[in-house]
């Protein structure tokens, strides 16, 4: 595509040229709508004086092709409907007429699309890391425990293992380990398809609930592909008619401004500002005279773009008491399945179904958007657990009307309705004993009902949510109504918030709720927010509700975010009048360059306390190294030279050690990392073949980044000729059986690598004639020699 293509066309007549008699080939000068192109196209002149060209190129040029034509055949511009053209054979050009409908509309919005990664660029190196935490309490109780996440990198994925100890509080000084997570992950880039063997989480779908398995799970990874457009984004189509300057407005904020030609333009990949919005195209023309088009837009997460599909399959055992035990598993085989669909950009579908023996669960739901204004889910589904059938329906609603978003939410299901995570739950309970016997005290009945076993309550059997968010006089207010129904209480609250920015450093806040069952409890909190600079916030607040009065201030300070920054918060509570605890407590975090160390004190009721914690990593990579906490990806530099400052997308965030190497350890998974050495800071005996190398890890991965940065035999040798003149600038300088020619600068100073102990050199003058000299060479660590004057006859 270049840089014309979707610039519309108006019809003129066709201008009649001499005829050849066999098809010829034209390289010609393309003006679209007046608008010339920066290429040169081919074209091919038939028999009959019309004009053709493979529909590739017309594509190429913006104009549309019948989707059924092959790239390579010829297409005649008069066959193609809305195209006139005039061929000027003297300047050897094309100038073409088209209306809008006959052309692709200019995309403007290139640059904000997510960035495309090079998939041959994916890297992933062997090894492996282990993040860790300690943490000390100390006290009237003290504890003390350790937390770690220990991965095996392969080039077939990463093997991950996650658990923490504790500190038993018995005198004898025992440790109680429990392990949360195990498991094998693999992730394709290329299909964005993440297969998992072990601990794993099995999806809803959307209306059931989320649970814990452990077994087999493949399903789409669109985290993986952060290039990927995988939420169906409105679009914003408008005509130029004439050439013009345009501005897009969104919520008056300027986001994008370019030039279009004559015709149809469109933006795509619009950013995501969530909920409803207001766009304003500005054209502005040659003379200044201003168009503008305004327009609503609804952004709706749930929506997939148009063909794009999003899948999860597992199977396995539920997991138990997870958290509190380490290998607890109930011994029923069950499975789940979910699929996500774009049919349009305006509508996705979904399906899930669940089960294990004796139940099984399927549901069917989609999102779909109306027009700029909002939109709506829905969703149904039955199940089948002991013999009883249930139902439940979910419907949701938002929209953006006059400036103001809507929302709400009606849930239903009757008592015989239930999830895997409640049969889960109810056979969790009555697991038998070695003889089959019952837990004493357990219901025997063969459905019992919620009120008489609360565990079949997987979530609630009514609930209706309702609220609007907007502006008045720029203070944003947020109003919500929530009623939810158990099997056996309810819940009815109200909410309140509204916040007012107060100049660039000030912002006052308030909020609060209020209770309309039987408790009929409230609160009401208002508050205030100071930046104070760019890297200290203060913020206070007092807060009344129906049992006590409290007033809280809190301080922070943050110096940055890599490594050598601080982080200080402070942080009180004072009771003013009825129930509740004073408390104040003090913190302070370090990010080191081998881990991040942090501590406290607090004084909650009376009671004094101490905590310490250290977190970090171990990472055996090419090397053993100590860093801050390693979250997804991250980089092992060798060959980077002592001492040498170490940039990450131009921001400096370490440096490397005496040996040349380092550790990154906050790389971006699966996008363009560019990695720099500043080479000013390198020993002069130091040469660096590169200062700058582009990465793309893998998901969770490590890679190695070698500057091959190396000892140099260097120095600069001082020639002069039998007179003990300095040789002229300008003359070659070639070591015998060295490398090519070096040019000798002022006062015959020349700079020459690849020394060896003994060096013959021949010198080709610039005036004619050549000279030779040898000179002996000994390395001067971290310095650069200076031989000379060497005489050169």
């Amino acid at each position: 595509m270049v840089a014309i293509a979707g610039v519309s066309w108006v019809p003129s007549p066709v201008n009649a040229q001499s005829s050849p008699q066999t098809p010829v080939t034209l390289v010609l000068e393309v003006r679209v709508n007046g608008v010339r192109s920066p290429l040169l196209w081919e074209f091919v002149q038939l028999p009959d004086g019309a004009l053709a060209a493979t529909a590739e190129r017309l594509q190429g040029l913006g104009l549309k092709v019948p989707p059924a034509r092959p790239p390579a055949d010829l297409v005649r511009l008069d066959d193609l409907p809305g195209i006139t053209y005039r061929y000027i054979e003297a300047a050897q050009a094309v100038e073409i007429d088209a209306t809008d409908a006959a052309v692709v509309p200019m995309v403007l919005d290139a640059g904000i699309a997510p960035r495309e990664i090079d998939l041959d660029k994916v890297t992933r190196n062997t090894g492996a890391l282990l993040n860790y935490g300690v943490y000390a309490d100390i006290g009237k109780d003290s504890q003390a425990s350790a937390q770690y996440d220990l991965r095996i990198l392969t080039r077939r994925g990463v093997l991950s293992t996650t658990g923490f100890a504790t500190l038993a509080d018995d005198g004898n000084g025992g440790v109680d380990h429990t392990r949360l997570d195990t498991y094998w992950r693999i992730v394709d880039v290329r299909t964005a398809i993440a297969l998992t063997l072990g601990d794993t989480i099995g999806s809803g779908g959307g209306i059931a609930s989320a649970y814990r398995l452990a077994g087999i799970q493949i399903q789409r990874d669109f985290e993986s592909r952060p290039d990927l457009v995988t939420m169906a984004l409105p679009t914003l189509n408008g005509t130029a008619a004439v050439p013009s300057t345009v501005d897009l407005y969104i919520n008056g904020l300027r986001y994008f401004t370019g030039t279009v030609g004559r015709g149809p333009f469109q933006f795509r990949s619009l950013p995501n500002i969530g909920g409803g919005a207001t766009a304003t195209v500005v054209l502005t023309d040659a003379t200044g005279r201003e168009t503008r088009l305004s327009k609503p837009l609804f952004f709706a997460p749930d929506l997939l773009p148009q063909g794009r599909l999003d899948f999860s399959v597992e199977a396995g055992f539920p997991r138990l008491n997870y958290g509190s035990e380490s290998f607890d598993y109930l011994s029923r085989f069950s499975g789940s399945a979910s699929v996500r669909y774009g049919v349009s950009d305006a509508l996705t579908l979904r399906a899930h179904v669940e089960g294990m023996r004796g139940h099984v669960m399927g549901s069917l739901g989609g999102t779909v958007r109306l027009g700029g204004f909002g939109a709506i889910s829905a969703g149904a589904s039955v199940s089948r657990f002991r013999e009883r059938t249930g139902r439940r329906f979910v419907l949701e609603g938002q929209a953006h009307v006059l400036g103001i978003d809507f929302f709400g939410g009606i849930e239903r299901s009757n008592s015989r309705y239930q999830t895997l995570v409640g049969a889960t739950s109810f056979h969790a309970t009555r697991r038998a004993d070695p003889l089959g016997a019952v837990h004493p005290g357990l219901p025997t009945d063969p459905l019992p009902t919620p009120d008489d076993d609360p565990l079949l309550v997987a979530f609630a059997r009514k609930i209706d949510r309702f609220g609007a968010s907007f502006s008045i006089a720029d203070i944003g207010i947020n109003l919500a109504y929530t009623h939810v129904e158990l099997a056996n209480q309810q819940f009815r609250a109200a909410n309140f918030s509204a916040q007012r920015s107060l100049g660039t450093n000030l912002s006052l806040w308030v909020n609060g709720f209020r209770d309309f069952t039987d408790r009929k409890d409230y609160g009401v909190a208002v508050g205030l927010t100071v930046a104070l600079g760019r890297r200290s916030t203060a913020a206070a607040n007092v807060a009344h509700s129906r049992d006590a009065t409290r007033i809280s201030s809190r301080f922070t300070y943050n110096s940055g975010y890599g490594e050598g920054s601080w982080n200080v918060n402070l942080a009180s509570q004072e009771v003013v009048s009825g129930t509740g605890t004073d408390y104040r407590a003090a913190d302070v975090r370090y990010r080191g360059h081998h881990a991040t160390l942090g501590g406290g004190v607090d004084n909650f009721d009376g009671e004094t306390r101490v905590n310490g914690f250290i977190q970090g990593s171990i990472v055996a990579m090419g090397g053993l190294f100590l860093a801050p906490t390693v979250d997804r990806s991250f980089a092992v530099v060798r060959g980077g030279g002592p001492n040498t400052p170490l940039l990450v997308d131009s921001r400096e965030v370490g440096h490397t050690d005496a040996h040349g190497r380092a550790l990154l350890p906050s790389l971006r998974s699966l996008a363009t990392n560019r990695i720099e050495i500043d080479p000013t800071s390198l020993p002069l005996d130091m040469s660096a073949p590169q200062t700058e190398i582009e990465v793309v890890p893998d998901d969770r991965a490590g890679v190695i980044v070698d500057f091959g940065v190396r000892p140099q035999a260097a120095a600069v040798i001082i020639l002069v000729d039998g007179a003990s003149q300095p040789l002229a600038v300008g003359a070659l300088v070639t070591i015998e059986d060295g490398g090519g020619p070096t040019v000798v600068g002022h006062d015959g100073r020349v700079f020459l690598t690849g020394l060896a102990a003994h060096n013959r050199i021949l010198v080709e003058l610039p005036e004619g004639g050549e000279c030779r000299a040898s000179f002996d060479f000994v390395p001067v660590v971290g310095g650069l020699p200076q031989i000379g004057p060497v005489t050169c006859q």
